[in-house]
């Protein structure tokens, strides 16, 4: 990866990292850790002295070592889809979360521990246990054991530490010979071939030997996960100019920001970002935007990125973007399936993410985790995708027409109702077709109190609307929830809030608004928001 595009991946993700600190702390400490560059140089590029940047670099650190736990966490009790999605592995490995491993990290030490730290690498190092899941996140780390140690010490030390690393229940870690045999650890076979091919012209023999090649296979992912984070963070292959202490902190917050870039990509921000843009200033009059739009997004990632970047790869990407805007949608309308507002996320027990990934498997991708910027998604393509909702057949109308039926529509204090109006102005006009043509109108018959039964139950919960509009004032925080509360049909705060503005200006609408339905409401704001287009 070329140094402009690491520092553009790295300072686009930093806005988003640690919240409370400001910008130039965050930038300042990220180009240190991902290109090692000295207290006394990086004060010079930022115009600050060696104190300050000290001082800065030890404050983002503790901030981002406070998202350790909302970062790496251990991992859940599904089957991966690697492995789902895998016939050699599946279902032999079904319950294989990840791999656990030890690295070896440069470290500064007082010259009386020296030895401590000396291992089979020239220099001092540190042992760092990794455990880490198929799709390279890290799922635990453990940074500071002197080099000397054995693998399975650390380990060991691990498993005991209060708060320290466990296994769920029932599945298992992948890890070399050097760690054995254990519950919640699975070796290779000994004294048998291992770092084996399946086509060659040395293919395995028996089954152990097939076993070990599944093994090796699976867990060269811890193997990939190392070398993306040392050659991420070039700081970790180099000799540290700070305490012992700090060392093992920056390994760890190294882990940290590791695991945050690769959940998300930060071209996919700066998109969604510029497309958000561009939709309030009115460029996508329809259901798509226009072609200056594209263009102007591609000239932004492409300054971001320092890389090519053409208008009809952005079109592109956003039909992608469509795609699985309609996979979460449809998955929280299924039946088994919630949804978290705070962490925008779709919920679901583990029976039914095995049913649902066994037969749907890239929705593993949904469940279960975050779904960055999806307020900002539902900006740019959530009112451009089919819904079905205003779909009916005769089954429906059958069913208005009962519900009809079994309700009644009176007037108040005596007055003839919307409904009876209605009846009567239908009769008067069937009762004047059959009388002599110089009679222009009949005389209505006398109103009753009684409701048609064949109206359908729209009609009479408009009669009711109108009715509570003269009755009552307008409660207007009952009115906030309520429109907020629509958020769970998809809407964006930005739509909701235009709406809510709306309502407050217009009394009458409120009311109505307020005695609808749910259905009568969704309908209502599909309406009005169709309007603002």
């Amino acid at each position: 990866m070329k140094k402009k595009t690491k520092a553009a991946i790295l300072t686009s993700v930093a806005s988003v990292l640690v919240v409370g600190v400001a910008l130039e702390q965050v930038l300042l400490f990220l180009h240190i850790i991902g290109h090692n560059v000295r207290f006394r140089v990086i004060g010079s590029r930022f115009h600050k002295s060696t104190k300050t940047v000290h001082r800065y670099f030890k404050v983002v650190l503790r901030g981002v070592l406070k998202l350790y736990r909302a970062l790496i966490r251990l991992p859940s009790e599904n089957t991966p889809p690697k492995i789902w999605d895998s016939k050699r592995f599946y279902p032999f490995l079904k319950d294989c979360v990840g791999a656990i491993d030890g690295t070896h990290v440069r470290a500064s030490v007082p010259p009386e521990i020296q030895e401590r730290f000396r291992g089979h690498k020239d220099g001092t190092t540190q042992n760092v246990l990794a455990a880490i899941s198929f799709d390279l996140k890290f799922t635990y780390v453990l940074a500071g054991w002197e080099d000397s140690a054995h693998d399975s010490r650390v380990l060991n030390h691990a498993f005991a530490r209060p708060g320290g690393f466990s296994i769920p229940e029932g599945k298992y870690y992948l890890v070399d010979v050097g760690y054995g045999n254990k519950n919640g650890i699975l070796s290779p076979y000994r004294s048998v071939r291992y770092h084996l091919k399946e086509f060659s012209d040395h293919p395995p023999e028996n089954e152990q030997e097939l076993f070990n090649l599944q093994h090796s296979s699976l867990r060269t992912t811890i193997k990939r996960g190392f070398g993306v984070l040392k050659k991420r963070f070039r700081v970790l292959d180099a000799e540290p100019f700070w305490s012992f202490e700090t060392q093992g902190k920056v390994v760890l917050a190294c882990c940290v920001i590791h695991n945050h870039i690769m959940g998300v990509d930060p071209a996919d921000y700066i998109m969604e970002a510029a497309m958000n843009q561009e939709a309030a200033k009115g460029n996508k009059p329809s259901n798509t935007f226009k072609a200056g739009s594209f263009a102007l997004v591609a000239k932004e990632i492409s300054a971001q990125f320092g890389v090519e970047c053409h208008p009809s790869y952005v079109e592109y990407r956003l039909r992608t973007l469509k795609t699985m805007w309609k996979d979460v949608q449809n998955l929280r309308k299924k039946s088994g399936f919630g949804w978290d507002d705070n962490l925008k996320m779709i919920t679901c027990d583990a029976k039914t993410y095995q049913e649902e990934v066994m037969a749907h498997r890239k929705h593993a991708d949904y469940l279960n985790k975050k779904i960055e910027m999806y307020d900002e998604l539902a900006i740019v393509v959530g009112k451009d995708m089919a819904t079905g909702s205003f779909a009916k057949s005769y089954v429906d109308i059958d069913t208005e027409q009962d519900n009809a039926e079994s309700t009644e529509m009176v007037g108040d204090n005596g007055e003839e109702g919307v409904v009876d109006k209605w009846k009567n102005a239908v009769e008067s006009s069937t009762t004047g077709s059959t009388l002599s043509k110089s009679r222009k109108r009949g005389r209505a018959p006398p109103s009753d109190d009684s409701a048609p039964t064949d109206l359908p139950d729209q009609l009479k919960e408009i009669a009711v609307a109108l009715k509570e509009i003269n009755r009552e004032p307008v409660d207007y925080t009952s009115l906030y929830s309520e429109v907020m509360a629509k958020v769970a049909d998809g809407y964006s705060e930005d739509m909701l809030a235009t709406a809510f503005d709306h309502l407050c200006e217009k009394k009458k609408a409120a009311m109505g608004f307020l005695a609808k339905n749910a259905k009568l409401r969704k309908l209502w704001m599909d309406s009005f928001l169709f309007t603002q287009l």
